[in-house]
């Protein structure tokens, strides 16, 4: 892609997934705003956000979606996964649970993306 009006050569889709409460809004907010939050509130449905980052001398563009972990909003946010380059599943160190839950989590992602996907 030309950088034409456009500040970035390449554009890439992230997406983050993992239960609810584990962090994955904290992540998504640190990486993009530069900012830390201790608490941040649940997300409904999906929430987004960019960062330009420069890769040998080339500007690139991630688009991160951060996707709701309630069982309720499962089904809507699998479409999110569609185009996405990878996927960093995040779970809570102090919740067994989380960790526990990241083989659907995976295979989720397995199945609703591209075998070129890159899994974290």
């Amino acid at each position: 892609m030309a950088a034409g009006p456009y500040n970035y050569s390449y554009i890439f889709k992230y997406i983050i997934i993992g239960d609810m409460g584990v962090g994955k809004s904290c992540l998504l907010h640190q990486f993009t705003e530069k900012k830390f939050m201790a608490d941040c509130p649940h997300t409904i449905g999906v929430e987004f956000g960019t960062r330009i980052i420069e890769v040998c001398g080339q500007k690139i563009k991630l688009q991160i979606w951060d996707t709701a972990g309630q069982e309720r909003f499962r089904a809507v946010t699998r479409s999110y996964y569609r185009g996405a380059a990878g996927a960093l599943m995040v779970y809570d160190i102090t919740r067994r649970s989380t960790y526990n839950h990241l083989s659907s989590w995976l295979t989720d992602a397995r199945n609703l993306t591209n075998p070129n996907t890159v899994i974290f």
